[in-house]
Protein backbone atom coordinates (compact mmCIF):
# COMPACT_ATOMS: atom_id res chain seq x y z
CA UNK A 1 0.00 0.00 0.00
CA UNK A 2 1.24 3.47 -0.85
CA UNK A 3 1.96 5.40 2.35
CA UNK A 4 1.81 8.77 0.64
CA UNK A 5 -1.75 8.17 -0.57
CA UNK A 6 -2.80 7.16 2.92
CA UNK A 7 -1.23 10.27 4.43
CA UNK A 8 -2.83 12.52 1.83
CA UNK A 9 -6.26 11.19 2.75
CA UNK A 10 -5.58 11.79 6.42
CA UNK A 11 -4.21 15.24 5.68
CA UNK A 12 -7.31 16.31 3.78
CA UNK A 13 -9.49 15.63 6.81
CA UNK A 14 -7.17 17.62 9.05
CA UNK A 15 -7.18 20.60 6.70
CA UNK A 16 -10.94 21.06 6.68
CA UNK A 17 -11.82 24.41 8.19
CA UNK A 18 -14.04 24.17 11.28
CA UNK A 19 -16.55 26.55 9.66
CA UNK A 20 -16.88 24.19 6.69
CA UNK A 21 -17.45 21.27 9.07
CA UNK A 22 -20.18 23.25 10.83
CA UNK A 23 -21.82 24.20 7.51
CA UNK A 24 -21.81 20.56 6.36
CA UNK A 25 -23.38 19.42 9.62
CA UNK A 26 -26.07 22.10 9.29
CA UNK A 27 -26.95 20.82 5.80
CA UNK A 28 -27.34 17.30 7.22
CA UNK A 29 -29.35 18.43 10.24
CA UNK A 30 -31.65 20.71 8.24
CA UNK A 31 -32.67 17.83 6.00
CA UNK A 32 -33.02 15.34 8.85
CA UNK A 33 -35.12 17.65 11.03
CA UNK A 34 -37.39 18.61 8.16
CA UNK A 35 -38.00 14.98 7.13
CA UNK A 36 -38.80 13.94 10.70
CA UNK A 37 -41.06 16.96 11.16
CA UNK A 38 -42.82 16.30 7.84
CA UNK A 39 -43.62 12.68 8.62
CA UNK A 40 -44.65 13.36 12.20
CA UNK A 41 -47.01 16.21 11.30
CA UNK A 42 -48.04 17.25 7.82
CA UNK A 43 -46.85 14.23 5.85
CA UNK A 44 -49.29 11.76 7.36
CA UNK A 45 -52.21 14.13 7.00
CA UNK A 46 -51.33 15.25 3.48
CA UNK A 47 -50.81 11.69 2.27
CA UNK A 48 -54.07 10.44 3.78
CA UNK A 49 -55.84 13.53 2.48
CA UNK A 50 -54.62 12.89 -1.07
CA UNK A 51 -55.44 9.17 -0.94
CA UNK A 52 -58.66 9.21 1.07
CA UNK A 53 -59.92 12.65 0.12
CA UNK A 54 -59.87 13.89 3.71
CA UNK A 55 -58.14 17.17 4.33
CA UNK A 56 -57.14 17.45 7.97
CA UNK A 57 -53.57 18.58 7.39
CA UNK A 58 -52.06 21.65 8.96
CA UNK A 59 -52.59 24.39 6.38
CA UNK A 60 -49.81 26.38 4.78
CA UNK A 61 -49.89 29.11 2.17
CA UNK A 62 -49.19 26.67 -0.65
CA UNK A 63 -51.97 24.29 0.32
CA UNK A 64 -54.44 27.12 0.96
CA UNK A 65 -53.73 28.70 -2.41
CA UNK A 66 -53.37 25.62 -4.62
CA UNK A 67 -54.81 22.59 -2.82
CA UNK A 68 -53.50 19.33 -1.41
CA UNK A 69 -52.23 17.89 -4.70
CA UNK A 70 -50.05 20.91 -5.39
CA UNK A 71 -48.86 20.94 -1.78
CA UNK A 72 -47.74 17.33 -2.16
CA UNK A 73 -45.86 18.24 -5.33
CA UNK A 74 -44.26 21.21 -3.54
CA UNK A 75 -43.23 18.93 -0.67
CA UNK A 76 -41.61 16.63 -3.22
CA UNK A 77 -39.76 19.53 -4.85
CA UNK A 78 -38.55 20.77 -1.48
CA UNK A 79 -37.42 17.23 -0.64
CA UNK A 80 -35.34 17.28 -3.86
CA UNK A 81 -33.79 20.61 -2.77
CA UNK A 82 -32.98 19.04 0.61
CA UNK A 83 -31.37 16.02 -1.06
CA UNK A 84 -29.18 18.41 -3.04
CA UNK A 85 -28.39 20.13 0.27
CA UNK A 86 -27.26 16.82 1.72
CA UNK A 87 -25.06 16.28 -1.34
CA UNK A 88 -23.63 19.76 -0.76
CA UNK A 89 -22.97 18.76 2.85
CA UNK A 90 -21.12 15.62 1.71
CA UNK A 91 -18.98 17.65 -0.68
CA UNK A 92 -18.30 20.25 2.01
CA UNK A 93 -17.30 17.47 4.38
CA UNK A 94 -14.75 16.44 1.75
CA UNK A 95 -13.63 20.09 1.44
CA UNK A 96 -14.91 20.47 -2.11
CA UNK A 97 -15.64 23.95 -3.38
CA UNK A 98 -18.53 22.61 -5.46
CA UNK A 99 -20.24 21.76 -2.16
CA UNK A 100 -20.28 25.43 -1.19
CA UNK A 101 -21.59 26.41 -4.63
CA UNK A 102 -24.33 23.76 -4.57
CA UNK A 103 -25.14 24.65 -0.98
CA UNK A 104 -25.55 28.30 -1.88
CA UNK A 105 -27.82 27.34 -4.80
CA UNK A 106 -30.02 25.20 -2.55
CA UNK A 107 -30.25 28.06 -0.07
CA UNK A 108 -31.36 30.36 -2.90
CA UNK A 109 -34.03 27.82 -3.94
CA UNK A 110 -35.37 27.48 -0.38
CA UNK A 111 -37.24 30.74 0.42
CA UNK A 112 -40.41 30.02 -1.59
CA UNK A 113 -40.75 26.72 0.28
CA UNK A 114 -39.92 28.24 3.68
CA UNK A 115 -42.60 30.88 3.15
CA UNK A 116 -45.11 28.50 1.61
CA UNK A 117 -44.81 25.93 4.39
CA UNK A 118 -44.44 28.51 7.17
CA UNK A 119 -41.01 27.30 8.30
CA UNK A 120 -39.61 29.86 10.78
CA UNK A 121 -35.97 28.81 11.27
CA UNK A 122 -34.53 28.07 7.80
CA UNK A 123 -33.79 31.73 6.96
CA UNK A 124 -31.69 32.08 10.11
CA UNK A 125 -29.93 28.78 9.46
CA UNK A 126 -29.33 29.76 5.81
CA UNK A 127 -27.58 32.98 6.80
CA UNK A 128 -25.43 31.03 9.27
CA UNK A 129 -24.57 28.45 6.58
CA UNK A 130 -23.65 31.15 4.05
CA UNK A 131 -21.48 32.89 6.63
CA UNK A 132 -19.72 29.65 7.58
CA UNK A 133 -19.07 28.79 3.93
CA UNK A 134 -17.70 32.29 3.31
CA UNK A 135 -15.37 32.05 6.31
CA UNK A 136 -14.03 28.67 5.19
CA UNK A 137 -14.03 29.34 1.42
CA UNK A 138 -10.23 29.52 1.09
CA UNK A 139 -9.80 26.05 2.62
CA UNK A 140 -11.93 24.43 -0.09
CA UNK A 141 -10.40 22.68 -3.10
Amino acid sequence: MDQRGSNERLGSDQERHPAITAAAILFFLTAAVWVVHFFLTAGYFLLTGAVLGQNSAPHGKIEDAFGVDTALMAYGLYAAVLVLGVLAGVWLWRSRRRGAVLGALTLVAGPPFWDGFGLPFPPIIAFIQLGLMAVGWRSLR
